[in-house]
């Protein structure tokens, strides 16, 4: 089959929705002739969705990606849009006048709750996947080794975070902690300046730009904190979440991120916060839980993830 991707594929997992289409894209190439596309790529994007069986979509649904969908829809037979947050209100706006010839995929369901799709077409949810063989515990030996490899203390706790380092994201809880070594992995992407700064002169790490073996980061970790408070500056299902699971790093979390419900984890895995005040308090708690084994629950691959989303596509193209 020929599948046309756009998107941002750049092998740089460093963001969210980026990071899901990399995945994804490259399970396909392991059965099917892929195609690449950027989204700013307009004469390639119709030269390719012309030849292309199927065409995926990897961007936040907004009025931009309304326009786009409506002219590939024209051009390739099949066309799906994955959303992996809530579409802008203006692109549910849109979709309500004049549906979309195209089908969706989607992670977690209070995004697609208010989407209007057309008659025939597919709404499909998808599993987040994991590099198990890449993402998994460490012992106490390999996390002290690390901790002495990057030049943090082994004898002391570390709090870890790793995304953007930008305004919205509730980065300001790690002032609170006073107890632990402090370290942010920024992407690079969409960063605050004047917050970075006043954390590096609080004296928290902060390494910036892709880390081909960030999984040693999570591995050496106590407690991971995911400070976002609503689901508005973050993809629906936190993947930095689910990597620290996965080497078996219990989250800290607020009550008020509700999606959580949407991580299939261990009892336990996450302790939730209503306030930041609370974080050093309950550290030592957490980092006592940091085990030897994951604590994801059936999670499955990127491979079967892809393989997932082709049987849908081929059902509905009457291809079974």
């Amino acid at each position: 089959m020929n599948i046309h991707v756009i998107g941002t594929v750049n092998g740089e997992v460093n963001e969210g929705l980026r990071n899901i289409a990399t995945h994804i894209s490259h399970a396909f190439e392991k059965e099917h002739n892929v195609i690449y596309s950027g989204l700013r790529q307009l004469p390639k994007i119709i030269f390719d969705s012309k030849k292309a069986d199927v065409t995926f979509i990897f961007a936040w649904a907004d009025k931009r990606i309304y326009e786009l969908i409506r002219a590939v829809s024209a051009l390739c037979p099949q066309v799906w849009v994955a959303l992996v947050q809530k579409p802008s209100d203006e692109f549910l706006a849109l979709t309500r006048e004049n549906s979309l010839g195209c089908s969706y995929l989607y992670i977690f369901d209070d995004d697609v709750k208010d989407l209007t799709v057309a008659d025939g077409k597919v709404l499909k949810r998808f599993s987040v996947g994991i590099n198990t063989d890449k993402f998994v515990p460490s012992d106490e030996a390999d996390s002290r080794e690390l901790k002495e490899k990057y030049g943090f203390d082994p004898e002391k706790p570390l709090v870890l975070h790793v995304g953007h380092c930008s305004a919205g994201r509730g980065l300001e809880d790690f002032f609170q902690i006073k107890s632990a070594q402090r370290l942010i992995i920024s992407s690079g992407m969409f960063e605050d300046e004047e917050l970075v700064k006043a954390l590096e002169d609080d004296g928290v790490t902060i390494m910036s730009g892709y880390l081909e073996n960030v999984e040693e980061i999570f591995r050496m970790s106590d407690a991971y904190l995911f400070p976002t408070r609503t689901t508005e500056n973050v993809i629906s299902i936190p993947l930095s979440v689910m990597e620290a699971l996965a080497c078996g790093v219990p989250v800290i979390g607020y009550r008020s991120f509700v999606n959580f419900a949407g991580i299939g984890c261990t009892e336990g895995a996450v302790t939730f916060i209503d306030s930041p005040e609370e974080i050093d308090s309950i550290l030592p708690e957490v980092a006592a839980k940091k085990s030897g084994e994951s604590m994801l629950k059936d999670t499955g691959s990127w491979d079967d993830t892809a393989n997932d989303i082709v049987k849908t596509v081929k059902e509905s193209m009457g291809a079974f």
